[in-house]
């Protein structure tokens, strides 16, 4: 927006008034289609570039005017809002239609918010949502619902192992409760038995709760947000919260985190989903395969070092001691709704690739190992986090 005066400063390094209006200016423009600026009186006071074009008009015609007519959509308080709403509650975001001279009427995605400063405006930022931003934000959306989609399915199947393994501990609970009332009743409770009793008790609470998190977590909605993680840390809680299914078929699991640089920039429960669906496939296929026949899942990481412009990436590879898969179901792999699985969706496979491919790598079948435990063998690159500048 306008108005804003560069400062002048001593100091070199300081980021003055003119800096931020640009940063400011170029990060709005990422994220809205046109911005403006209105007083009580709904004058428009400043505006930008996209504001005119949506409008179809010059600049003499829109400052200093009216803004035009705008609909809101929703209520406050019961009440159908307005900006007289927005301007007492200081922010509103929502949908919509603004009204051009030749009658179209733009659909928008809009946010309002108040000015702090002392002179009353109300600031406007609109993004059209017939527009290419709009359809990318859709597209984040819908990839972030059916990643939701995939985790509680996930949860879904793993079900009875989830309550085999809090089974346990409560077990274990209700049992050395049990012991101390009767120790107690029969007057032979020492004080250092009891305390091992209770001890074991809050131990075995814990692993209780400690289950209980690593669901919920994993469960929850991802907001998208990417921050940095260590990509061991990751594959080690994706590998928790399979655990309970794994220990009921009696698979065991080798790691070799064989690449010191791991640090990514991602949603980190996003990244647990696909490494627990690439556990669970290998799970599943071990499940099926005789009792006296090795059950072995190997986990590998590696660093590919970048060349010229591309970055270094990490490399995750996840191999099972199953058959080899038919060539029939080779071919189908990352189609949708396509499942060997009793009572799967189809959509894990599709998911997780779309997943590894919003975070700049890929996600491929091998085929059958040539190395240990020998049998089918999926893999997933991320880039690796940059150097700090």
């Amino acid at each position: 927006m306008g108005g804003l005066n560069q400062t002048s400063s001593d100091d070199p390094d300081e980021v003055n008034a003119h800096d931020r209006a640009l940063t400011y200016g170029a990060a709005l423009g990422l994220l809205f289609d046109a911005t403006c600026v209105i007083d009580p009186s709904l004058t428009v006071l400043d505006c930008d570039e996209g504001f005119l074009q949506s409008l179809g008009l010059p600049r003499d015609q829109v400052v200093g005017h009216p803004i035009p007519e705008l609909n809101l959509t929703g209520s406050v308080d019961g009440e159908p809002v307005t900006l007289r709403h927005i301007a007492r509650l200081g922010s509103w975001r929502g949908h919509t239609t603004l009204a051009r001279k030749d009658s179209l009427e733009l659909p928008m995605d809009t946010l309002l918010i108040k000015s702090s400063s002392d002179l009353p405006r109300l600031h406007l930022f609109f993004r059209d949502e017939r527009g290419p931003l709009s359809a990318q934000v859709g597209e984040v959306d819908h990839q972030h619902a059916l990643a939701q989609v995939g985790r509680l399915s996930a949860l879904a199947e793993m079900t009875s192992g989830i309550a085999h393994e809090m089974n346990q501990p409560l077990a274990a609970i209700v049992n050395y409760a049990n012991g101390c009332v009767s120790l107690i009743n029969q007057d032979r409770a020492e004080d250092e038995v009891l305390v091992r009793a209770l001890t074991a008790i809050a131990d075995q609470s814990r692993r209780a709760a400690e289950i209980i998190r690593r669901m919920r977590a994993f469960a929850r909605r991802s907001d998208g947000q990417r921050e940095p993680f260590h990509l061991t840390e990751l594959l080690k809680d994706a590998l928790d919260v399979s655990a309970p299914h794994r220990r009921r078929v009696g698979i065991e699991v080798q790691c070799e985190f064989g690449a010191p640089n791991d640090e990514i920039v991602a949603d980190g429960i996003q990244i647990e989903q696909v490494m627990l669906h690439l556990i669970r496939n290998a799970s599943d296929s071990l499940a099926a395969i005789n009792r006296d026949q090795p059950r072995i899942i190997r986990v590998t990481t590696r660093e590919l070092e970048g060349s010229g412009i591309e970055s270094s990436m990490i490399e995750t590879t996840v191999t099972d001691s199953g058959p080899p898969m038919p060539e029939e179901e080779e071919v189908r792999l990352f189609a949708p709704f396509e499942t060997t699985r009793e009572n799967g969706l189809g959509l894990g496979l599709v998911i997780s690739r779309s997943i590894v491919e919003a975070h700049g790598g890929k996600l491929r079948y091998l085929g059958c190992s040539e190395s240990p435990p020998g049998g089918p063998s999926f893999c997933f690159t991320l880039p690796l986090r940059a150097a700090p500048i």
